[in-house]
């Protein structure tokens, strides 16, 4: 279970940071941020740790905020299996949703390294924005994105073939990871295939297959990427990814 820590009258920099790179839409608004970064209290967790779990209840009405680390969010499968829906970097929201009704978690959040979030009291939180209608209207745009990103991560995962998941997940990488023209690969292949849902052979051949096809050059685990463009290109999403390019 991650451990908590009381907030302080005195919200700390990463905590600001956070929901600086969150709530870029607050840029100026000083006063909101700091009497936004008073409220509830942070928790960490270590390497492996799940800072939440599917299924259990948002009991607290919390809306959680990753400070700084690495979180996986998925579930496992009935073997077992890790099934990863999205990574999450420092700066990002975990949940905003669950914390209105008290629902439960729809997918657990798996640390990939230590890590430091936040937990914001929701009602406070509303009490907030009635004074503050700029955090309103910020809170409410990133409800409906959070929203619209859950139903299109549902029908990704229904229609989307592997080569075409691996592919976005490849360039998401590469966008928050990669140097120059070149990303490096953090884990082995099997817990890679693991986290996506596949064998480790199936990986390897269809990376395998990509090097072929020029979409990438691999060399061990570091992978160079000639024209991005062409693998968003394999992608349901590639408008989306072309704009991060």
């Amino acid at each position: 279970m991650p451990s908590a820590k009381s907030g302080s009258a005195r919200p700390s920099p990463a905590l600001l940071l956070a929901l600086q790179q969150a709530w870029p839409e607050l840029a100026g608004h000083d006063e909101i941020l700091i009497r936004l970064a008073s409220l509830g209290c942070g928790h960490r967790a270590r390497q492996g740790a799940r800072l939440l779990s599917n299924g259990v209840r948002n009991q607290a009405g919390g809306l959680w905020l990753l400070v700084r680390g690495k979180l996986s969010l998925g579930r496992q499968d009935n073997k077992g299996v890790w099934r990863q829906s999205r990574a999450l970097h420092g700066g990002q929201w975990v949940d905003l949703v669950t914390a209105w009704t008290q629902a439960p978690f729809p997918e657990s959040a798996l640390a990939l390294s230590p890590v430091v979030a936040h937990e914001f009291p929701a009602l406070p939180v509303l009490d907030l924005c009635r004074q503050h209608p700029a955090l309103l209207a910020t809170l409410l745009d990133s409800l409906s994105r959070s929203a619209c990103d859950a139903l299109e991560s549902r029908q990704a995962l229904a229609t989307q073939d592997f080569p075409s998941r691996l592919a976005e997940w490849l360039l998401h990488e590469f966008m928050l990871k990669g140097q120059g023209d070149c990303l490096t690969l953090s884990q082995f292949k099997r817990d890679l295939a693991a986290q996506l849902g596949v064998t480790p052979e199936t990986l390897s051949r269809t990376l395998r297959q990509f090097h072929e096809q020029g979409l990438i050059v691999m060399k061990h685990s570091q992978l160079r990427f000639p024209d991005p463009a062409r693998l968003a290109a394999l992608s349901q999403r590639p408008h989306e990814l072309r704009s991060g390019l």
